[in-house]
């Protein structure tokens, strides 16, 4: 090869190079979730691996999980002040910018994890109801969809196997519709995030917690409880991983691309996963823990489904209003999750 054509060659060499440098991007993930949580696992590194695969390596990721960047209530703020790139935002910790989005959060909806989460995705994607009134109006876009399953009553010591059984008891909820749901149940309710709730436990503050079954001993709550009541479903919890919209119209569309179907893929992987274990960690807790399992009878839980259309009447009532109607996002989410 003569000077001339070896130049040529080792600049369009070394441009390339330059180029697949420049387009390598490294994404700050902020988490409030711990390492060793289901969602971790099972979903936000499901994600990042499934990004990185699709964008050939472009699309690298610096997490930071167990609230390194900020709780759950600061999600949304580390985006929009460019803090973090992508993060896990709750809406039941932020419900005064996505009341909205909480729709699914209400008791007595369907327990099934992918057609919970599969409704609200497509209901905040770009001209879906949740999109326009929450998402857009905040500067972020949904990328994955996630609830944490059905959650149930557990407790530190009293069995629970009536609706009078509740009265008084300090009952922990994630805030928005929960918080509702444990009072219409004639429990206090107290409001905490998950970081709080095993302290609050060990110290006898609570005396139980509606929580996801499945994520007791993700966060080390197994050894503060002695009974559950799994079979009535107090409601769910959304997880949603969002990117800023500033970041996200600086990908090109191949990049775009790739986040998308990665949050695609998260969000069948994680809904399956949830539906998959909620009956074998249940049986865990039993036999490995010795949580002792009380159930409502039928007549329980016809009253506790009458106490649930109080809070449905009372979430759409509470959020009349908005510039997209809570009637119509309540009526739109309960078709979706009917078929």
């Amino acid at each position: 090869m003569n000077k001339t054509l070896y130049r040529l060659a080792l600049g369009a060499g070394l441009g390339l190079a330059a180029a697949q440098v420049q387009a390598q991007v490294t994404l700050t993930f902020a988490d409030w979730q711990v390492p060793a949580a289901s969602t971790t696992k099972e979903a936000a590194q499901v994600f990042m691996d499934k990004a990185t695969e699709l964008s050939n390596g472009e699309i690298q990721f610096e997490y930071f999980p167990a609230e390194q960047l900020g709780k759950g209530a600061e999600m949304l703020r580390l985006l929009q002040t460019s803090v973090a790139s992508i993060a896990h935002v709750s809406p039941a910790y932020i419900t005064d910018k996505f009341p909205l989005l909480t729709v699914s959060e209400l008791p007595g909806m369907p327990l099934d994890s992918c057609v919970l989460a599969n409704a609200i995705y497509d209901m905040g994607q770009p001209g879906g109801l949740l999109y326009e009134s929450e998402f857009k109006p905040n500067g972020v876009r949904m990328l994955l969809s996630g609830n944490l399953g059905p959650y149930s009553i557990l407790t530190t010591e009293k069995p629970i196997e009536t609706l009078d059984d509740l009265a008084g008891l300090n009952i922990r909820t994630a805030g928005g519709p929960m918080e509702m749901t444990a009072t219409e149940l004639g429990a206090n309710a107290i409001r905490m995030s998950g970081s709080e709730t095993l302290p609050s436990l060990s110290r006898g503050t609570l005396d139980g917690l509606l929580w996801p079954i499945p994520l007791v001993e993700d966060w080390g709550l197994e050894g503060e409880l002695t009974q559950m009541t799994p079979n009535l479903s107090a409601g769910s919890f959304v997880v949603t991983y969002s990117i800023s919209d500033q970041v996200w119209d600086g990908f090109t569309e191949s990049q775009q691309s790739a986040l998308t179907e990665a949050g695609k893929f998260a969000t069948q992987q994680y809904c399956a996963f949830v539906n998959d274990t909620w009956a074998s960690s249940r049986d865990r807790l039993e036999v490995t823990f010795g949580i002792k399992v009380s159930a409502f009878s039928d007549g329980e839980i016809a009253k506790a489904q009458e106490k649930f259309s109080i809070v449905h009447d009372k979430w759409i009532e509470g959020l009349k209003g908005k510039q997209v109607s809570s009637q119509d996002v309540y009526d739109d989410f309960s078709k979706r999750v009917a078929q």
